[in-house]
Parts: structure tokens; sequence; C-alpha cells
């Protein structure tokens, strides 16, 4: 440990470990102190009484070491753990296993607190160029085009509706399309006109006609987006990415193409869609049919499919960040995207990767000490700053 002061606090938790009297909180301190040194996990949520000679051992060996032996730093909590976490309605760390270094003063603490995270905010734009912002407009209907009325909930939804006269028109009209676009730290839903409902997570848009004509039905997406897609055999719907394109006849599925990523992910829930390169849905190579359970990943110019856990794909919109096993930067850009806030790093980071679930409704600083918990970096903030420090 950096210190005995430190020593005696891992102690006192593992005296509590071993009685089973350790709260939920002090369990993601213990758990992590004690995952930090190798692949041996100790799964301590549910677990009360005498762990057992082995893990006794386990935890005195580790108390008498000074320095972990693990070269990859992960933050491994389990799972059940994090789940507890998960419903404490207010998350309360082992603060004093938590100590700022010495230049964190308490300006940059306030700081961190001040930083919330995101909602729902969006910016519409109809197709006259008007702007309507949902983050502050009034519930109830907004706007009223060729008989396309858009209503606004107060769940955070766009709603569109057809009126019985657009229908019998709509053959005549040339297609209107709407834009609908979230900031960094927004997200919203979207219930188009043929039924189909969309999620689009921060920093992300998505451009649509106000009424589906012809013989399919086509969107626009950048950034994240999750589709359920209303049914209709005669009219395949189409996502249109900056790369690829999804096509689908009534099914659940994920898109994130992010461009500061370095890959498009395409996962499917339910159903079958085919996954395509921009400009190449006759060649075989570069045209993938999903399974459930499947994710397409689209890189340098070539598909990868493999099975995935589509309940962690698709956690942002369930309302929870998940880090599987992922690189220090594609998390932090999450983190980046739904805090509104910018990234950068003093020193070096290889081979660091978290892993666990957070709920999205936490404020970045108990993120930001959940994460702190590996004991191998620190975070400052600079306003809307967020610098990572090893």
């Amino acid at each position: 440990m950096s210190s005995n002061q430190d020593k005696e606090k891992i102690s006192e938790l593992a005296e509590k470990w071993r009685r089973g009297t350790i709260t939920a909180e002090e369990k993601i301190a213990f758990d992590t102190w004690y995952n930090s040194f190798d692949d041996t996990e100790l799964t301590i949520a549910g677990t009360s009484g005498n762990p057992g000679a082995y893990l006794n051992k386990a935890i005195s060996d580790r108390l008498d070491i000074r320095h972990p032996k693990r070269k990859i730093t992960k933050l491994k909590y389990s799972f059940l753990a994090a789940a507890i976490v998960l419903l404490v309605s207010g998350l309360v760390l082992y603060g004093t296993m938590l100590k700022s270094p010495a230049d964190q003063s308490k300006k940059n603490s306030l700081a961190i607190s001040a930083i919330k995270p995101g909602g729902d905010k969006a910016i519409l734009t109809l197709a006259n160029g008007q702007k309507i912002s949902l983050t502050d407009t009034a519930t109830g209907e907004i706007a009223e085009q060729s008989g396309i009325v858009v209503t606004k909930t107060a769940k955070g939804q766009l709603i569109y509706t057809v009126k019985k006269s657009a229908v019998a028109n709509s053959a005549d009209q040339a297609l209107q399309f709407n834009t609908i676009e979230t900031p960094m730290g927004g997200q919203y839903q979207v219930n188009l006109p043929d039924g189909t409902k969309v999620w689009l997570n921060a920093a992300s848009s998505l451009k649509y006609p106000t009424q589906f004509g012809g013989n399919e039905r086509r969107v626009q997406l950048t950034g994240e987006g999750y589709f359920e897609v209303s049914k209709d055999k005669k009219r395949p719907f189409i996502v249109v990415t900056d790369q690829q394109q999804v096509q689908v006849l009534g099914t659940h599925f994920n898109v994130n193409a992010y461009k500061e990523e370095n890959a498009i992910k395409t996962t499917l829930l339910e159903g079958i869609v085919r996954v395509s390169k921009t400009g190449s849905q006759q060649n075989e190579s570069m045209s993938k049919r999903l399974k459930p359970g499947e994710q397409a990943t689209l890189k340098q110019a070539s598909f990868h499919v493999d099975q995935v856990d589509v309940n962690h794909v698709v956690a942002w919109k369930n309302g929870y960040f998940t880090f599987e096993d992922e690189d220090l930067e594609v998390s932090m850009r999450k983190l980046g995207r739904w805090y509104n806030v910018s990234i950068s790093y003093q020193g070096k980071f290889d081979n660091i990767s978290f892993g666990g679930t957070i709920s999205r409704s936490k404020s970045l600083a108990e993120v930001i000490k959940i994460l702190e918990l590996t004991r191998k970096m620190k975070f400052k903030v600079e306003g809307r700053r967020i610098i990572v420090m090893s």
C-alpha cells in the first residue's frame, strides 16, 4: 500500500469482510484493492461469514505486499456489487480511502461537483430551416408541416403524427426533411411517422423525411442511435452513415458511428439486418447479414462479425455506462460526450482498461471517484476540461 495509514484502512475492511459486516460502499473499495494484484478475483457481493482459509491467506498476503504485481490496471469490481451501488439512492464511497493528491484544491473539487450528467436535450431543424430547442420548448404540439403534426412529450420524446389529409396527398408532395441533433450532454427519443422509434445518444444527429414515400424508408445517422423499426415488408428501412448502410424490414438494432472512433459498430438485438459498406451492396465480402446477438465492426474497409452481450451495447439507452475491458480513451470519450467535457492526458496509459457498470445519472464527481479506485491515475478539472494523470 502507499502508506501505513492506507494499510490500516485496508486491514480494517478486510476484517469487516471476514465478519460479513462490510457495507455495499466499502465492498467496492475493498474489491477493487484486492483485484488489483492478479487475475484471481474476490467476489464480495453476497458473501457473509467466514470466507475460508484460502481467501483469508490471500487477503493477508496482499496486505504484506507493498506494490501490486499487476502491470495492466483494470477496474474490476464485481457486477453484482456494481448493481448494489446502482440501487443505492445516494452513492457514498469510502471517502477516507480516496485521498486527493496534494495539488487537488478545494476549488478543483467544487468544479468537479458542478458538472452534472446529461439529459433530454436536442435541436430540431424543420424543413423550412426553422430551429426549435427541444430543451426549452414547452410540451405539446410544436409544429405542423404539410399535415404532419410534431409533438413534444413530457418524457423527452418527439412524436410525428400523420393526418388523414396528409396521407391522401402524400403521393403528390416532394419529400420534406427534418433533422434532430443532440449536443454533448444530450439525448433524445424520436417516434417517426411510420411508427419507428429512435433513441439518439449524445453528440448525434438523425435526418429523416417528415413522411416516408416511395418504396423505402431512408434516414441518415451520425453518432449513435438505437432503432426499433416498425415492420413494413414492402418498404425496407435503411440507416445510412458515413461509410455504411443498414437495411432492415422490422427489427431492433444499435449503430455506433461516431467519427472519432476507429470503427463503426452495428449490433442486432432482434430480427435480421444486412450491413453494407457504402457503394458495395453487391459485394458479398463487404456486406454482412447479422443474426440476433451479433455485432458487425467496419474498420479499415472490412467487416468483422462477433457474438456480443447486447445488454452492454445498449446500456447507454437504458441509462448506464458499461466498460467492458475497453481502452482507456474509448471509455473517457463516453464520459466526455455525456458530461460535455473535453479530455486530455498527462503521462503514459498503455494497456489500461476498465470493466464495470455505472449509472449515467451519477454526477461526474461520483464517476471519477469510482475510476480513481484503481489508484493508478488521478483526475484534475479545469473548467470543463478533465485532465487524466498517471
